[in-house]
């Protein structure tokens, strides 16, 4: 639906359709579709990105200006895990300076032009293609065309399908609130974080997806670690 149609479709519900009350629904629209796109990695919130890393670059900004949250990296065909900063910058100080064999990364604070920045541990010893797959920023089509922004302009769509309807409601609560329908708005609102609850689960259920924990060791720690003295604990 575009944003046209929200409008009128909740307006025509509300029993309003004056010019005021067609102002508010857009922009009740526009804040619940950010709400949405912001509340979980939606298969059409993704891309990725590539560009060219020389031999011992160990900070890299992402030149795709439409990029806002790194997911997964890789160098050529190697993929590289994600670190918790704190973690590495003390367990493993080294990897911020040296070169060798990059075996993961940290996000950093973004650029001034507010560009993702990736630290590489360690830094690459050769020049390659680096890989991420990003969330990207908030995306809408209009007659057909992507364009990174909120559903501002009438012919503007929603790019998450499956979430088109828990929009829909949830700008219906709004309005409802908006002309202090408060017992109906809150009534509403459930119905559409139900919906929206819905749309995650056809994402998951209905889409091809893989959910799995994997565990990476990179040589921190051996059974040593565990070994209090070469006591033992018996049980009787």
């Amino acid at each position: 639906m575009t944003l046209d149609q929200i409008a009128n479709q909740v307006c025509i519900k509300t029993h309003d359709t004056s010019a005021g009350a067609v102002a508010a629904v857009k922009t009740f629209c526009r804040n619940r579709y950010q709400m949405i796109w912001d509340s979980q990695l939606w298969a059409n919130s993704m891309a990725v990105t590539t560009q060219a890393i020389s031999s011992g670059s160990s900070i890299v900004t992402i030149s795709d200006t439409n990029m806002d949250l790194p997911v997964a990296v890789k160098i050529g065909t190697t993929a590289i895990d994600p670190a918790n900063y704190g973690s590495a910058f003390m367990m493993a100080p080294s990897s911020f300076t040296e070169s060798g064999n990059t075996t993961s990364f940290v996000i950093l604070s973004r650029s001034d032009a507010g560009n993702i920045r990736l630290q590489l541990l360690s830094a690459p010893s050769e020049s390659g293609t680096l890989s991420v797959l990003c969330k990207t920023k908030i995306r809408i089509t209009n007659n057909g065309v992507s364009a990174y922004r909120s559903m501002e302009q009438d012919d503007d769509v929603c790019v998450i399908n499956t979430a088109e309807q828990a929009l829909l409601t949830l700008v219906e609560a709004d309005m409802l609130e908006y002309k202090q329908a408060y017992a109906k708005a809150q009534a509403k609102q459930s119905e559409a974080l139900t919906l929206l609850s819905l749309a995650r689960n056809v994402e998951r259920s209905q889409g091809a997806s893989r959910f799995e924990v994997s565990a990476a060791f990179n040589g921190e720690w051996s059974r040593d670690d565990w070994d209090y003295g070469g006591s033992t604990i018996s049980f009787q």
